[in-house]
């Protein structure tokens, strides 16, 4: 084999030397990393033994990812919708320590759903009952029908009121319409008018009650407490979007979609305005204002979190994030809120952001938590510590 030089290049000649020339020398040795080799997969790096985190069902052992998905799944599939996520989180194919609760513990963490009781509202909701019924146009469009009259006379009577508490209820009501000559078939169209209206109204009953008690929580608040969390609403909105952008497909529309329902379409000014100042103070023209209700549900994560706390001793597992979000998730208000902002909205597809949602606000609460009991502890360092200057020195004994 020869090299000829050319003015334009160099070049090899394999005219000569060809038969010299041994391929083994081009090829190399064999050898079992070799990737033209037919074992590919024994020079493949072993992959690491993953094990499954997140919550499994206590029945058929599945793995849901977040505590959304696990409480559906026990509902629907298993009919449980009294077990809490927090107590079967798996982490690294273990069940976390922190997680089991006894149950002289788990009294501390009882639902924050609603603190209404059923006789605290049920007379009110049976008044508003028989006004709605007499009312109502339906059922006076060719005169006063047979069901209005029989609300109305049954409008002040305690004996109506008490057949509820009867343990043969049929019984008592047949026999004390029979008494005022109204026939059975009127009686049962109206006690099944009068069921459906009684629903409505001691859930309305229910939300007056519970927006008085939140009421008078967030009056513990301070304007400036508000006022952070007004800006903090902002952040989560676009932190979301951020994170939602990246997304592809059906998904990514469906959460920008539900996070444009957050967001401030309102020129006017509301009752909420008063708590935008700090955030209009800081604004460069990039901060995003909340809506209404998504201030007010943000607001509502603040109070349930405080009332959880109480007097507790704050550290790791009283901040735990899954048992707040599971105390949050199942508020009263917080449903409410989240319906109010959601509309047209299945329920199984915003849940899961309003999850995110709350995810992030621990997640800021918790660093500012942190960073306040760092901020005390070094001040109490500081203050604590003996002064070792000469002054000091001379003052104390001087003094002596």
């Amino acid at each position: 084999m020869q090299v000829k030089l050319c003015r334009s290049q160099i070049f090899l000649s394999w005219d000569d030397d060809l038969d010299d020339f041994e391929l083994a020398y081009l090829l190399g040795d064999y050898t079992d990393t070799d990737t033209n080799a037919d074992s590919v997969s024994a020079c493949k790096k072993p992959k690491k033994d993953i094990q499954c985190s997140g919550y499994m069902c206590p029945d058929c052992k599945k793995m849901l990812k977040t505590i959304s998905g696990f409480r559906g799944h026990t509902a629907k599939q298993h009919g449980k919708s009294n077990l809490k996520a927090f107590q079967h989180r798996i982490q690294n194919g273990e069940v976390l320590q922190d997680q089991i609760t006894t149950p002289q513990s788990d009294k501390s963490q009882q639902s924050t759903m609603t603190a209404v009781t059923l006789d605290s509202i049920f007379q009110s909701a049976y008044n508003n009952t028989l006004i709605c019924i007499e009312e109502d146009p339906m059922y006076n469009i060719f005169g006063e029908s047979t069901i209005v009259q029989i609300a109305k006379s049954i409008s002040d009577s305690v004996e109506f009121h008490a057949l509820r508490l009867s343990s043969s209820i049929d019984k008592g009501y047949t026999d004390h319409f029979s008494q005022n000559g109204f026939t059975p078939l009127d009686n049962k169209n109206f006690i099944q008018i009068v069921m459906l209206e009684l629903i409505n109204q001691l859930l309305s009953q229910q939300t007056i009650q519970e927006q008085k008690s939140s009421d008078i929580n967030h009056s513990e608040l301070s304007e400036n407490d508000q006022n952070i969390l007004y800006y903090i609403c902002g952040y989560i909105i676009r932190a979301c979007e951020k994170r939602y952008s990246k997304l592809k497909g059906d998904l990514r529309s469906m959460k920008i979609n539900c996070i444009e329902q957050v967001k401030s379409t309102s020129t006017t000014n509301s009752f909420v305005s008063k708590y935008n100042k700090w955030t209009e103070k800081n604004d460069r023209g990039g901060l995003i204002m909340p809506s209404d209700n998504f201030y007010l549900l943000t607001r509502e994560f603040e109070t349930v979190v405080r009332k959880h706390l109480g007097d507790q001793e704050l550290n790791a597992k009283s901040l735990l994030h899954d048992k707040l979000k599971e105390l949050i998730m199942e508020s009263f208000m917080v449903k409410y809120y989240s319906e109010q902002i959601f509309v047209g909205i299945d329920y199984d597809d915003y849940v899961l952001i309003l999850e995110d949602i709350i995810h992030l606000f621990l997640t800021i609460r918790g660093f500012s938590t942190a960073k306040v009991i760092r901020n005390k502890m070094i001040k109490d360092k500081v203050t604590s510590k003996k002064s070792l200057s000469l002054r000091q020195v001379l003052k104390e004994k001087h003094n002596n």
